[in-house]
C-alpha cells in the first residue's frame, strides 16, 4: 500500500472509531470535528475512544495523548505519527 493510500486508510479507520464511540454516521465526521464541541465528548468517551483506537491500531496510546488532540483530524495525524514511529 503506497503511504496516501496508508494514509486515507488510517484517516477512516479513526473516523469509523471515532463515529462508532459517538453514535454518530462516519460521514458526519471529518477532521475539522472537534472532540468537546462538536461531540460532547465527556472523560469517559475518551477512555472508549482510547481503548476503541488501541483495538484497532494494536498499540498502547496514553490518554494524556489523546486530551490533547482537539479535533478528529488531530488524532488522527497523532496515530499516523506512531505508526510511523512503529513501521
Amino acid at each position: 500500500m503506497d503511504e496516501r493510500n496508508q494514509t486515507a486508510d488510517v484517516e477512516q479507520r479513526v473516523i469509523n472509531t471515532v463515529a462508532d464511540i459517538f453514535n454518530e454516521a462516519p460521514a458526519a465526521i471529518d477532521r475539522d470535528t472537534a472532540f468537546s464541541g462538536d461531540l460532547d465528548a465527556k472523560s469517559m468517551d475518551i477512555i472508549a475512544l482510547v481503548a476503541a483506537l488501541e483495538a484497532e491500531f494494536g498499540f498502547a496510546i496514553p490518554a494524556a495523548d489523546v486530551r490533547q488532540n482537539e479535533t478528529v483530524g488531530a488524532a488522527i495525524d497523532w496515530v499516523e505519527q506512531e505508526l510511523g514511529h512503529r513501521g
